[in-house]
């Protein structure tokens, strides 16, 4: 069986009107279905699945291979004007659906479990609005696996500060040794300088992860080594690609089976993000690099279909939507009844259908026309201050309700 599958210059992070067509890997976007399939059910407590955290990383997998293959494409041009529009395409994709998420969050909080429980909220939705809740909460040392008190509704916003940090540095290293280097060789520097640092980020990462768990849970330094993995996927020649089909697809089965298993035996106990999460990262870097193929013989053509493409599409926004709506009814409950054991299977379910249907009507009619703005695309400088005025409207919004929010 020979089966035609991309190779690394032709992916796309995401489809733009003039290269959808031709770049964008309708797989990814399955595998990132399942990558917040998981992370759902492991915050929804469903039995067996406690480790379904590695979605996470296996979203920073995604992070650096999509976003470095579509800077590898880009690098030959002027670099100022691709640097500034990289960043304004990120404003427009990441910043209205997060400050939509952190207020509606803070009005909710604040109406169902009242002012005193959720006055904590208001710090961390301005550090998150700003995409340092990370280090704000490495700062007051916020256990994320803490059994004790119930999590802050914006904790999950730790991860998309240690994304978007790396969105912010990465460009710039990969523009400058394009410049210092050359096109030609641009590569092969790339490559072996993503090795190293990936290389000294686990080696650290495994260090603190014992020394210091809390910072490195959220420490960018200590993520690095999986955004970095996948951008060195990405940067790696093609010719190094696996030209076999059937090791491919065995490769791909393989790589399934163990993200599956890792979501199952892995615990809130386990030493993350050690040596234990190359569990998720590398098979999800080897179903990134080998990925493409349509045919149902491979898992990226399974990824490829309905409805988990388009779970894929919106699951930034399920991402984001998801903790809200699983975690006020538990402190909601708690506060009312003092325990939690009110809330059943058919709860669960229909938080996690509430968070589908928001993701959805948020993408599909919030977010899109943002993000597919053609006065905002022609102009950049316009998105940075739109940028700036949605990290305005959260602490304004964080300000009032603290004001006129009586306790």
């Amino acid at each position: 069986m020979k089966v035609t599958i991309m190779s690394n210059d032709q992916l796309l992070t995401e489809a733009t009107p003039e290269n959808e067509a031709q770049y964008f890997r309708r797989d990814i976007q399955g595998l990132r279905a399942l990558a917040v399939i998981l992370v759902i059910l492991a915050h929804a407590k469903v039995a067996n699945f406690a480790g379904g955290y590695i979605g996470v990383d296996i979203f920073f997998v995604i992070s650096g291979f999509v976003i470095t293959g579509l800077l590898l494409r880009q690098s030959g041009q002027n670099v100022v004007r691709q640097l500034g529009t990289f960043y304004a395409r990120r404003i427009r994709r990441i910043m209205p659906a997060a400050t939509l998420v952190i207020i509606g969050t803070l009005v909710a909080a604040f109406y169902w479990i009242g002012p005193f429980s959720a006055q904590p909220l208001l710090a961390d939705a301005r550090w998150a609005s700003g995409f340092w809740a990370n280090f704000h909460f490495i700062t007051v040392g916020t256990d994320y696996f803490s059994q004790g008190l119930p999590p802050s509704l914006i904790l999950h916003y730790w991860s998309l500060a240690v994304e978007e940090q790396f969105y912010f540095v990465f460009p710039l290293v990969l523009f400058v040794t394009a410049a210092l280097f050359g096109l030609r060789r641009h590569r092969v520097i790339l490559s072996v300088f993503l090795g190293i640092l990936v290389a000294a980020s686990a080696i650290w990462s495994a260090y603190e992860t014992t020394r210091n768990p809390v910072a490195a849970y959220y420490s960018p330094f200590t993520r690095f080594w999986e955004l970095g993995f996948g951008a060195l996927l990405a940067a790696l020649p093609p010719t190094l690609k696996i030209k076999n089909d059937r090791q491919v697809q065995v490769g791909q089965w393989a790589s399934i089976v163990i993200i599956l298993a890792a979501a199952t035996k892995l615990t809130d106990t386990s030493h993350v993000p050690g040596v234990l999460t190359w569990w998720a990262v590398a098979p999800a870097g080897f179903l990134l690099w080998t990925g493409g193929s349509t045919s149902l013989a491979f898992p990226s053509g399974w990824f490829s279909k309905q409805p988990l493409r388009y779970i894929g599409d919106i699951s930034y926004s399920l991402y984001l939507f998801h903790f809200a709506w699983l975690n006020i009814p538990v402190q909601y409950v708690l506060l009312k009844y003092g325990e939690t054991n009110n809330l059943s299977v058919r709860s669960r379910v229909e938080q996690i259908v509430g968070a589908l249907i928001c993701a959805a009507l948020s993408y599909e009619f919030f977010e899109n026309p943002i993000r597919r703005s053609k006065v905002l695309d022609r102009r950049p400088w316009l998105t940075g201050l739109l940028g700036a005025g949605l990290i305005g409207l959260v602490w304004l919004s964080a300000w009032l309700i603290q004001t006129y929010w009586t306790l």
